[in-house]
């Protein structure tokens, strides 16, 4: 049996998401947070990281089991950040249009670099991460974005790289591309970046 069957014969077993899964996300959100407060993050930057962060891990789940990432959550998402960005232009008027200007450039850097990317590899990289570049981009910023991107695209090669070295996947076989970019983001806010 390949990693492939193997993979899918644990997925039919148990598909509902597994309470390590929760007991991770919970130890992630409160390590994150406390380190949020030390970098004296303010409370709606802390929010917006954390809904983020939630969404994310059931976006990963969801890619890794079905190979699929569902626009419902990438609206809800979408929506939440609008309202967190009138809830933060109110909190620092004097930066309003700055993260207005943060938000938009880095939702079209995260798009639109994966988008060009999806263009080049004709289709190598789905309309769902490309969608969900660009919402994690809305929330990172345009500052942040760059350093999940580098990230996730690092953490993407190494897993590659070590399941085509101990024959676990073959060289053209499709990787869920969302728990990378899950990686990419914590990463990127666990270094303060």
């Amino acid at each position: 049996m390949d990693f492939t069957e193997r993979r899918k014969k644990i997925l039919d077993q148990n598909r509902k998401y597994p309470k390590r899964l929760l007991i991770l996300e919970g130890i992630l959100g409160i390590g994150l947070t406390a380190e949020f407060c030390m970098l004296s993050y303010g409370p709606p930057k802390i929010v917006r990281y954390l809904i983020l962060l939630v969404a994310m891990f059931a976006i990963a789940w969801i890619d890794w089991h079905d190979r699929r990432i569902p626009n419902k959550i990438l609206v809800l998402l979408l929506a939440a950040r609008g309202i967190l960005l009138c809830i933060e232009w109110a909190a620092y008027p004097e930066y309003g249009f700055s993260l207005f200007l943060s938000v938009l450039f880095g939702l079209l850097t995260g798009g639109g670099m994966f988008l060009l990317a999806g263009v080049i590899s004709r289709g190598g990289i789905g309309m769902g991460d490309i969608k969900l570049f660009a919402v994690t981009g809305s929330y990172m910023g345009s500052g942040s974005i760059l350093a999940v991107i580098f990230l996730t695209v690092m953490a993407s090669a190494v897993y590659s790289v070590v399941m085509l070295l101990l024959k676990k996947v073959k060289l053209k076989e499709e990787i869920p591309f969302a728990p990378f970019i899950l990686i990419g983001t914590i990463l990127t806010m666990a270094l303060g970046m």
